[in-house]
């Protein structure tokens, strides 16, 4: 979908008659907005030097945080499971500690406890980086999906009907934003459909 930057509305297709102008438009669809109207040519231009400048950028994006040589979530999933055995070998020691006497029940009761909060604890962190590096690989998957579309689209362009450019568009792109200044410039946005 297509919307006026300036005042945020749809930009509506017009299609002339045959014996009218020969091409098509776009035309903001809120009243008093000072947007000019935009020949649909010159906006598809637009959209595509549009994308092909995004998707060079995210390409980079990409490699340079695929070059990090550790991932802060296996990181910390190590630091919880090195955490977690010490707490568990804690427990086992305070068991023995009771077996000898040195603990008493009520102290052991209270170290247990303790320990046993201390656990649950990083367990529930355990559980939230798993959930984490598991989101992270949908991202990068869907990542990896976008950008051979998007290249399939900018490649093969000329070729697709309009039904197959509109359908590969909204696969790749939430919506896009245009204002034509009354001096005449096109200015342009693009919302890529990138991976939350």
């Amino acid at each position: 979908m297509l919307y006026c930057e300036k005042c945020g509305g749809i930009m509506k297709r017009y299609v002339p008659r045959p014996k009218e102008s020969p091409t098509a438009w776009f035309r903001c669809m809120t009243r008093n907005c000072d947007c000019k109207m935009i020949k649909c040519e010159v906006a598809e231009k637009n959209i595509l030097n549009a994308m092909e400048e995004w998707l060079e950028e995210y390409q980079i994006q990409l490699e340079q945080t695929q070059t990090q040589a550790v991932d802060p979530i296996d990181t910390a999933l190590e630091t919880v499971h090195s955490q977690l055995a010490g707490l568990q070998l804690q427990q086992e020691k305070i068991c023995e500690y009771l077996e000898k006497g040195i603990y008493s029940v009520e102290m052991f009761s209270k170290r247990n406890t303790a320990l046993s909060k201390e656990i649950e604890q990083l367990r529930e962190s355990e559980t939230d980086l798993f959930r984490q590096k598991s989101d992270g690989n949908q991202r990068k998957r869907a990542a990896a999906e976008l950008i051979p579309t998007t290249q399939h689209i900018l490649d093969s362009y000329d070729a697709l009907t309009v039904e197959e450019k509109n359908g590969l568009w909204k696969l790749v792109m939430r919506r896009a934003t245009i204002y034509r200044e009354p001096e005449g410039e096109v200015r342009i946005q693009i919302f890529p459909n990138l991976p939350r």
